[in-house]
């Protein structure tokens, strides 16, 4: 079966890779998995990401040629042995700087790489920013029995010891470290692969702290966001209104939304896993995400607040993504006002499908973006807590909130 499947999206690649003119790939599918978590400040936290970076060196640093030395700007071949290693770099610092790297394999530094593995840290003095650790394969690495285990067993090691507030693994889009410059082609692809992820380094991380931006193949919950819904037990226990049965650890929830990860080609129907745990982990989810691209800069698509919004909500209905044309698409989130003015209490059950808003935020200037967290509810769906975070997610208690319904979906 797996070999099956991988022979079948081998077969799309002609459709998934871009390159340019001189045949460098500079957008292509491969296997990602993120982490965000608290504390990247902390000693602690800097060494249980070492052990992750040495972790997967031990498995696939034989494949890493190229570090960007973010201080200045420059490319450094790992085999001369002039760029620091992640131990060494932490060794010389205190709390208020940031553990910034990113390794990564192939001849040429402007294409896409085959591997991958970077982490960009939070610092001591910052409030409310969140740290990632990512890593990314080739795609037949989870097909083979012997890497696909490697692969797996690197993720249960990173979970371990980062207990991330949120993470996920799975197909994604990549690109280059200059990611920005190929949104549009990003954009492209999410429009024909509902199940391939769409990931970014800066964009990602500073929307974690609102929750999760989407389902994949695996979705991590710490028991930190599992507190939106009661906490871990109780959770759990709601997911299995959805048919959703979840690994359990000490620190956090793991579900799996099919047996292999796949595409989702648009012609095809969405393997069922991947909509019952949507749902189930729908009130965990960012309302209001912002968008997932940059601004045009030769007129060209890439996602805005609208679009981003429609693919974050693709397995909520039937049709949301991708839109039929993307002429003439405001650039704010789509939704009607309410008729008349709707709440929704923690712990009800929602009964009108819409975008909820916490109602401990003036409104929002014009033209400005919103700052209140949202959630998109469903008919069925419970309305979660609002959670109390210190500076570096230090668990403070959860508050039983009034959303306030802000459009009808």
């Amino acid at each position: 079966m797996s070999k099956m499947i991988a022979e079948k999206i081998e077969a799309l690649r002609p459709d998934f890779e871009y390159s340019d003119e001189d045949d460098r790939v500079l957008l292509s599918v491969g296997f990602t998995a993120s982490f965000f978590f608290w504390e990247g400040h902390t000693d602690a936290k800097r060494k249980a990401v070492v052990e992750c970076i040495e972790a997967f060196e031990a498995v696939f640093g034989e494949h890493l040629v190229w570090a960007l030395d973010e201080d200045t700007g420059r490319w450094v071949k790992l085999s001369t042995k002039e760029y620091p290693s992640a131990r060494q770099q932490v060794s010389r610092m205190d709390e208020n700087d940031c553990l910034s790297i990113y390794l990564c394999s192939g001849e040429d530094n402007q294409a896409v790489s085959d591997y991958a593995v970077s982490c960009l840290t939070e610092r001591g003095w910052m409030s409310g920013k969140i740290s990632v650790f990512r890593f990314q394969v080739p795609r037949d690495q989870v097909f083979e029995k012997k890497s696909k285990d490697q692969v797996l067993d690197l993720i249960d090691i990173c979970h371990r010891k980062l207990k991330p507030f949120h993470g996920s693994a799975g197909f994604s889009a990549i690109s280059t470290y200059g990611e920005t410059l190929w949104e549009p082609e990003k954009l492209d692809v999410a429009t024909r692969y509902l199940t391939l992820n769409s990931v970014s380094r800066v964009d990602d991380k500073m929307a974690a702290p609102l929750g999760i931006k989407s389902i994949s193949w695996l979705t991590f919950v710490g028991n930190t966001l599992a507190e939106r819904l009661g906490g871990a037990e109780v959770f759990d226990a709601y997911c299995k209104r959805f048919g959703v049965t979840a690994k359990r650890f000490d620190h956090g929830l793991l579900f799996q939304a099919d047996d292999v990860p796949g595409l989702g080609p648009i012609a095809e129907p969405v393997p069922d896993g991947y909509l019952k745990v949507n749902a189930a982990l729908r009130p965990l989810r960012a309302g209001n995400f912002g968008s997932m691209g940059s601004g045009s800069v030769n007129g060209e698509m890439r996602f805005n607040a609208f679009t981003t919004d429609l693919w974050i909500r693709r397995f909520d209905k039937p049709g949301i993504w991708p839109p039929t044309t993307f002429i003439g698409l405001p650039e704010t989130l789509p939704g009607s006002p309410p008729r008349k003015k709707i709440k929704l209490r923690t712990g009800e059950e929602c009964v009108i499908s819409g975008r909820y808003r916490h109602p401990g935020f003036g409104p929002a200037e014009p033209h400005e973006d919103d700052e209140a967290p949202h959630v998109v509810l469903l008919e069925g769906d419970y309305a979660p807590y609002s959670l109390r975070l210190g500076p570096h997610g230090e668990y403070l208690g959860r508050e039983a909130v009034s959303w306030e319904l802000a459009s009808t979906l």
